[in-house]
C-alpha cells in the first residue's frame, strides 16, 4: 500500500506533468497574430484613388488603383512590402495600357505597352530590373519601326547592326 506522501508526490508530479504539457500544446496552438489592415486612399473628392492591404506594416496582395470616377487604373500584387508578379496598367475607357511582371520589386521579363486599339507598341525584357534582349516597337498600324538588343542593360545591337562599345548610342534608347 502506498503512504500518503507516495500519493501527493504522485499526484503533483502528475499536475505538473499536465501543465507543462498543456503550456507547450498552447504554445504551437498560437503562433504570433499578423495584424492585416485595409488601406483605402481617396482623391479629394472622396473617391477610392487606391486600395490595398498591409500586413504587420508591409503591403501585401493585391493593390488596385482607380481613376476618378471609379474606373480600374492598375491591378498590382505585393509580397512582403515588394512589388511580385504581373502588373496590369489600364487607359481610362479600360482598355490594357501595359503588363509588367516583377519578382522581389524589380521587373523581370516580359513588359509590354499597347495603343489604346490593343495593338502592341512595344515590348522590352528584362532580368532583374535590367533591360536583357529585344526591344521592339510598332507603329499604330501594326508595322515593327524599330528593334534593338540589350545585355545586361548595354544596348549591343540596333536594326541587326551590332553596336559598338563607347559609341554614341543616346538616338537607340
Amino acid at each position: 500500500m502506498l503512504s500518503k506522501i507516495e500519493v501527493q508526490s504522485a499526484s503533483s508530479l502528475s499536475l505538473f506533468l499536465f501543465i507543462l504539457s498543456y503550456t507547450t500544446w498552447q504554445g504551437c496552438q498560437s503562433p504570433a497574430q499578423d495584424i492585416a489592415k485595409e488601406r483605402v486612399e481617396k482623391y479629394g473628392s472622396g473617391e477610392i484613388s487606391r486600395r490595398y492591404q498591409e500586413i504587420n506594416g508591409k503591403k501585401q496582395g493585391k493593390m488596385t488603383d482607380f481613376y476618378p470616377g471609379g474606373r480600374l487604373k492598375a491591378e498590382r500584387w505585393f509580397e512582403n512590402d515588394q512589388q511580385a508578379g504581373r502588373t496590369v496598367l489600364y487607359y481610362p475607357g479600360g482598355q490594357i495600357m501595359e503588363i509588367q511582371y516583377y519578382q522581389n520589386g524589380k521587373k523581370e521579363g516580359g513588359d509590354t505597352v499597347f495603343y489604346e486599339s490593343g495593338q502592341p507598341q512595344f515590348v522590352m525584357w528584362y532580368a532583374g530590373e535590367k533591360k536583357n534582349g529585344y526591344l521592339r516597337k510598332w507603329s499604330s498600324d501594326g508595322a515593327l519601326v524599330f528593334e534593338a538588343r540589350y545585355a545586361n542593360d548595354s544596348l549591343v545591337e540596333v536594326k541587326g547592326q551590332r553596336v559598338q562599345p563607347g559609341s554614341n548610342t543616346n538616338e537607340a534608347k
